[in-house]
């Protein structure tokens, strides 16, 4: 019997599975909430030869199938030169392949709906099609690139990185124009609204959330715990490992001479050899690579750090801190898109003087570390759940039917 659901087409780079990280995680909750009331057909532009994680996530979510190529070149010299002769921009070449486009357009055609997850999958759908088109940013892209360009030391990397954000910008006009609406985070709203003829009625707020389940644990008893730090995040993404290199240069040192007894555990995979050099030069620090089940390290700390210097959209380490209850301490950048108040729910600064100081003060004083956290963690009890919010994703896709 022909099924009656509408169908959907999903377009992502990567198999959303294991939920490890905050791209992952996002995508993956979307599918679990729309696989309840659409056919989903799910491409993916890599991964696909992580055949056990594919078999999982089939056991995990009814989708009507799943497809996944192995399009994802390294970042190289080379490979930018050909992405400016050849691709709208530098990651959609990488993950762009004729296969994978025309699997892309025969899937479109038969379906009623086409979600574009993550912006350099536009370039795979062909121009003509008759289904209707929805963009789901997970970060406003022109602005990383923009922020690339001014931690690069040389002229010429500057001026490659700013002519990359400029066409990433043309690329994400592009696509939001021609999509019926954008799921974009807030802050990333207010940063592509800036694009020149882009208005706000063209976009539908949307959170990029951590492992809200986090709330359910009991709370850490933050008294009884060693002067501990925690930190985790994906060290081979740029903004991760240029916030962890400036913490543990300009901060750390600060904090251990302050905190003899104190350690820094940092969980995360991808550090390379000179990240993992400077972690080795100072002493406390940890580095645990990927860690499974990060409670284990959570639980025994005294507070988080985020120590982010650039980025867009919705910081998902950020949620996992204030969710599981550490006492945190992070930057603007780290915080945007939330409604975080500094001393109240989180303490804000972007000084490493001042970043030091607060996580000095968090260790000092436990007590008011708890009166803290117990606000953040009720600030996201109210405000920020996955539940909700993808009840209304999927309310807004079928409001185009």
């Amino acid at each position: 019997m022909a099924s009656t659901r509408p169908s959907l087409l999903f377009l992502t780079t990567d198999v959303p599975y294991p939920a490890d990280s905050g791209g992952r995680l996002k995508t993956f909750k979307l599918l679990e909430q729309l696989s309840g009331s659409f056919d989903v057909k799910l491409l993916c532009a890599f991964g696909g030869s992580r055949k056990e994680d594919i078999n999982d996530l089939k056991e995990r979510i009814p989708l009507e199938s799943i497809q996944a190529f192995q399009n994802h070149l390294p970042r190289s010299g080379l490979h930018f030169l050909n992405a400016i002769l050849s691709a709208p921009s530098f990651n959609a070449y990488r993950v762009y392949s004729k296969e994978f486009e025309t699997m892309v357009k025969w899937s479109a055609a038969s379906s009623d709906l086409v979600l574009v997850d993550h912006l350099e999958m536009i370039d795979q759908l062909p121009e003509t099609t008759d289904s209707k088109l929805v963009y789901h940013s997970h970060n406003a892209e022109y602005v990383l690139w923009e922020e690339f360009a001014t931690i690069k030391g040389t002229f010429l990397s500057k001026w490659l990185y700013d002519w990359e954000a400029s066409r990433v910008k043309m690329l994400e006009r592009y696509t939001i124009r021609r999509a019926h609406f954008t799921f974009a985070a807030p802050n990333d709203v207010e940063a592509l609204c800036k694009i020149s003829g882009i208005e706000s009625s063209m976009f539908r707020n949307t959170f990029h959330l951590g492992n809200d389940q986090l709330l359910q644990l009991p709370p850490i008893a933050l008294e009884s715990n060693a002067p501990d730090v925690f930190y985790a995040g994906t060290l081979s993404w740029e903004p991760n490992r240029d916030g962890l290199q400036w913490f543990l240069q300009q901060c750390w040192p600060i904090i251990k001479s302050r905190l003899p007894d104190a350690n820094f555990d940092v969980c995360g995979r991808g550090a390379d050899e000179a990240l993992r050099t400077i972690m080795a030069n100072n002493e406390g620090v940890v580095y645990h690579g990927f860690v499974e089940d990060l409670d284990g390290v959570m639980s025994k700390s005294r507070c988080a750090v985020v120590p982010l210097r650039m980025g867009s959209g919705m910081k998902i380490k950020t949620f996992d801190a204030l969710y599981r209850g550490l006492p945190l301490v992070t930057t603007t950048t780290g915080a945007e898109g939330i409604d975080l108040e500094n001393k109240t729910h989180a303490w804000i600064v972007d000084s490493p003087g001042a970043f030091a100081e607060a996580v000095i003060s968090t260790i000092h004083d436990p007590h008011q570390s708890t009166i803290m956290r117990n606000s953040a963690r009720q600030l996201c009890e109210q405000s920020y759940r996955y539940a909700a919010l993808l009840q209304q994703m999927e309310k807004d896709l079928h409001s185009l039917l």
